[in-house]
């Protein structure tokens, strides 16, 4: 399997998708060497790579080592290279080196990561390669301690706790479990993380070191449990035998012939099958798992990079156009502003934009009566006129006020002048008048009043529909509610100058002509009807007997005045109404706050920066879309390579 250039290409994939980082963003294939301090891990990396792996104290995996091997049939001999995510300097000198500068490596590796901390949550990767490399990646991580020495980080327990839970709760790495063969696999610390991880043993592969360790008594319990007799892995187990520390230094080949006479000497030995004991058969095992591994993942990883790729555009697109100060936040806010204008201004006049009737067309025939309140909200021009021809009608209801002609005369007499009889002075009809329009006075306000209302929660209704982002909504609602105020003062002030003038009686509209004449017509045929009637052949004759009867025709000039007068004080109120509801509706609400909507939205340029910087990106969600972006960039990277 090793010779094969497809595995050499799967493991290559996804070392190149570790260094586009995907494994910060999804999981990727992996086997990760897990184990407490001193179990033999080293021991293990070594009879992979051939490299010496330091063993004492200070030098001890303090961070973890991604380890890839690479077959390279153009090299002479093998090169090492190694880098650190972020680390250019330290990259740059170690690009290329020869496979005896290791030890380097690891030393200014542990000096660059270790400054300030014991341990370091960075990975040091390291590509060997050569002619004679067995392609395979491994990720080597620290040892698992209960305790720590005097003068020691008293976290440094729970910190590699961390680091190391990060693997094995990954579902795509496989966790390779090493347990000294002196130490009871019932009680084995590492085995039970992993299991709490992995419960169904689905990928842990225990790996059972340091087996001339053990009492020749105890030899047949470990073979039947690495037989899979005792506890069940659904992958197996492994065995190596470590070479010593004194033996450290012996040179690979020797090394594994010792190991190799070591399995050979012991009849037991012989019942664990070669692909799973020794360091050549343990490496070739693992290749054979990793390539089975990569080739069942890769599929479903390029469908999880495509979906969560679009996840975080989404994600990102939600956040809108990044506004990283006060100027950005003041051209997006008119950019806004200006948007909207157009939008207002046609609702308010009843040319609402297509999206706008879509977004309400399926909620137009609804019976709720909140729904209905909402429908009128929405279309402001037609709830307007329907307010509009209720003023008009509630003003024709009360269209004159009502006197008697006793009265008349009373209040003719009052202001009498020099004029001649049966002539009505000015002052009188001006302060008949004034009853009727301190009514209409009244009556407007109240209208107005109600109309002015509706039409602010109509346009705070159209800010809700139209701006999703709420503290940008408050300015516009606050701001809105500014304008709002000053209109009304204007408003009102209107009103009171419109009835002001209309004090003064004036008109020269021929419709208050064609009125009297028509109220004066309609009472003489009214007198007609009442003395004419048809006799039995239908033919009309007089009726004498209503000649004779008593005249209710006014007596004097006085009351013949007081009748003119009313009559003429019922034409002029008609044209006056007629002219106060139109003027009303023109001057205050048409002119204020639909024609001079264009106002609010210069108070909405004058907003204070104070008042903008809701528009400016926290640092928390700068930081957020920064790491959004990072993560689609990895993403976008790693999908060419799938």
């Amino acid at each position: 399997m090793f010779d094969a250039t497809e595995y050499q290409s799967l493991v290559d994939k996804i070392n190149k998708l570790k260094h586009h980082r995907l494994n910060h963003v999804l999981s990727v294939p992996q086997i990760a060497i897990v184990g407490d301090q001193s179990s033999g891990k080293s021991s293990v990396l070594e009879a992979f790579t051939k490299l010496l792996f330091p063993r004492d104290k200070g030098m001890c995996t303090r961070f973890a080592t991604q380890v890839n091997l690479c077959r390279d049939l153009t090299l002479a001999k093998d090169t090492l290279s190694a880098r650190i995510d972020g680390e250019d300097a330290f990259n740059e000198r170690y690009k290329v080196i020869n496979a005896d500068q290791f030890h380097n490596v690891i030393k200014e590796a542990v000096s660059l990561l270790c400054s300030t901390s014991e341990i370091s949550d960075k990975v040091l990767e390291l590509t060997l390669s050569g002619p004679s490399q067995s392609p395979l990646t491994i990720v080597d991580l620290p040892g698992f301690i209960n305790t720590t020495l005097d003068g020691q980080d008293k976290s440094i327990p729970g910190t590699i706790r961390t680091i190391n839970e990060r693997y094995l709760k990954d579902p795509r790495t496989i966790i390779l479990a090493v347990v000294p063969a002196n130490v009871d696999l019932n009680n084995s610390y590492v085995l039970a993380r992993a299991e709490e991880h992995d419960p169904k043993n689905e990928r842990t592969v225990p790996i059972v070191t340091k087996p001339d360790m053990i009492d020749k008594g105890t030899l047949p319990e470990l073979i039947d449990m690495i037989l899979n007799n005792r506890k069940k892995m659904r992958l197996g187990y492994l065995v190596m035998r470590n070479t010593g520390y004194a033996n450290m230094d012996l040179p690979w080949e020797e090394a594994r012939q010792a190991e190799d006479e070591f399995f050979a000497r012991e009849h037991e030995w012989r019942l664990v099958p070669k692909t799973n004991k020794g360091r050549v058969g343990v490496k070739n095992f693992l290749g054979d798992l990793l390539y089975a591994h990569i080739k069942k993942e890769l599929p479903l990883l390029k469908r999880e990079v495509v979906s969560k790729m679009e996840e975080l555009r989404q994600e990102l697109g939600v956040m809108g156009v990044q506004i990283a100060n006060s100027h950005e936040a003041r051209v997006k806010f008119a950019e806004l502003t200006m948007q909207l204008q157009p939008s207002l201004c046609g609702t308010l006049v009843g040319t609402y934009a297509q999206e706008y009737m879509d977004k309400f067309k399926d909620e137009a025939d609804g019976d709720d009566d909140d729904q209905r309140q909402q429908e009128s909200l929405r279309f402001i021009r037609s709830s307007l006129q329907k307010r509009y021809q209720d003023y008009n009608v509630a003003m024709a209801e009360h269209n004159c006020q009502e006197l008697e002609t006793d009265d008349i005369v009373a209040m003719v007499a009052r202001f009498k002048g020099n004029e001649l009889p049966g002539f009505v002075p000015f002052t009188v009809f001006t302060k008949l008048f004034s009853g009727t329009l301190a009514t209409w006075k009244t009556l407007t306000k109240e209208h107005i009043t109600m109309m002015q209302q509706y039409l602010c929660e109509a346009i705070k209704a159209f800010l809700v529909y139209a701006i999703e982002h709420q503290p940008v909504r408050e300015v516009f609602l606050d701001t809105f509610l500014t304008f709002y105020r000053k209109q009304d003062r204007l408003i009102h002030n209107t009103i009171e100058l419109i009835f002001e003038d209309e004090q003064t009686p004036f008109t020269l509209n021929k419709y208050y002509y064609d009125t009297i004449l028509k109220v004066r017509s309609d009472k003489i045929q009214g007198q007609l009807d009442k003395i004419k009637r048809e006799d039995q052949y239908g033919v009309m004759v007089i009726d004498v007997s209503n000649l004779m009867a008593p005249s209710t025709e006014p007596n004097t000039n006085e009351e013949k005045a007081a009748e003119e007068l009313s009559e003429q004080l019922k034409a002029y109120c008609k044209v006056a109404r007629k002219r106060i509801v139109d003027v009303v509706l023109m001057q205050t609400l048409e002119r204020h706050m639909v024609k001079h909507i264009g106002l609010y939205f210069k108070e909405l340029i004058k907003v204070d920066d104070a008042k903008l910087a809701c528009l400016i990106e926290s640092e928390a969600d700068q930081r957020y879309r920064k790491d959004l972006e990072d993560r689609i960039e990895i993403l976008e990277r790693s999908l060419l390579e799938l």
